[in-house]
């Protein structure tokens, strides 16, 4: 009993330092941002329209659409294992995302999802979770090699025909690699890619279908909010800052770093990229991109932390 309760205590200690720590990040992040005090970031706040009702209607729908997406996709690979509703499945997403927010490559999500479900199915846990990040990642990389393609075309041209032959190269030896290289003795931590592509086989192609929907999804709303944002900011033509903007998700999702940073390299980034919009207002777009999308989900996932079942953990429920 002694035990028991010791770990009761343990787990309800864990629980508040993790949500001490996600909120202590986000306010020392928050805090230590000189774009906060830039007249940059004053002028997008107080000289646009960001605060017409239309605008802010919006933003947040944007950012509702991009975790609503993100719940269901995650709702879709856990049916894998256990069916469960969209309210535990905004849970445990939510949950997850608190946590990675301080740790370095998002690795906070993967051990939280797996505190949701039995032990003996955490490496499948970390396995879905890695497909649904794969997924979101797809969407990235189709979207971005568009963009890098009007990007070279506009300021390189010398560079359009090299790279269409090397998407095109890389393409093929994706599609009919397996031909020629012996992927399947290939390993990825210990599995083997055998393993993983039989896996990914059993889940049904209609599951599969969804989930990179749903992560395609996501990236058009949030690559529109990216838009609107600067639009607000200063004039801009759509037509032409759209292959930007997938250019700049694509190079930045190439450098790994925690969410907390996120936004720093985001607009970095886009400061080399769009050379003819001040820097001031792109940092400004990406920081306000990461308050709507980042922190506000996790002060949200910050109550589900504190409120998680430490039961499950004392006495995990049958799959």
């Amino acid at each position: 009993m002694d035990t028991y309760k010791s770990k009761q205590y343990l787990f309800v200690l864990l629980k508040v330092i993790v949500v001490i720590a996600a909120l202590g990040f986000i306010y020392v992040r928050l805090g230590a941002q000189d774009v906060l005090d830039d007249a940059g970031f004053r002028q997008l706040f107080f000289s646009s329209s960001l605060f017409q009702e239309k605008n802010l209607l919006i933003l947040f729908s944007l950012t509702g659409l991009n975790w609503f997406f993100e719940i269901l996709k995650w709702q879709v690979l856990s049916k894998q294992l256990r069916v469960i509703s969209y309210y535990e499945s905004a849970k445990q997403v939510l949950t997850a995302h608190t946590t990675s927010i301080f740790t370095p490559f998002k690795m906070g999500e993967y051990g939280a999802k797996t505190l949701f479900f039995t032990k003996k199915n955490a490496k499948k846990v970390i396995f879905l979770n890695f497909l649904g990040n794969m997924a979101q990642l797809s969407a990235t990389v189709i979207f971005g090699i568009i963009g890098l393609f009007f990007y070279l075309r506009w300021n390189f041209p010398q560079w359009t025909v090299p790279y269409i032959l090397s998407v095109g190269i890389g393409s093929l030896l994706l599609l009919f690699g397996k031909h020629w290289i012996p992927f399947n003795n290939l390993k990825m931590k210990g599995f083997s890619l055998q393993k993983i592509t039989d896996f990914i086989k059993s889940i049904p192609a209609s599951s599969r279908m969804k989930i990179l929907f749903f992560g395609f999804l996501r990236y058009v709303f949030f690559s529109f909010q990216f838009c609107f944002l600067l639009s607000l900011g200063t004039p801009v033509l759509w037509l032409e800052i759209y292959p930007l903007v997938f250019t700049m998700y694509l190079l930045s999702s190439m450098l790994p770093v925690l969410q907390l940073f996120d936004f720093a390299v985001k607009g970095s980034v886009a400061v080399l990229l769009f050379t003819t919009i001040p820097s001031t207002i792109l940092v400004s777009v990406a920081f306000l991109m990461w308050f709507l999308n980042a922190m506000l989900p996790a002060l949200v996932g910050s109550y589900f932390v504190l409120s998680f079942n430490t039961k499950r953990l004392l006495k995990p429920v049958k799959e």
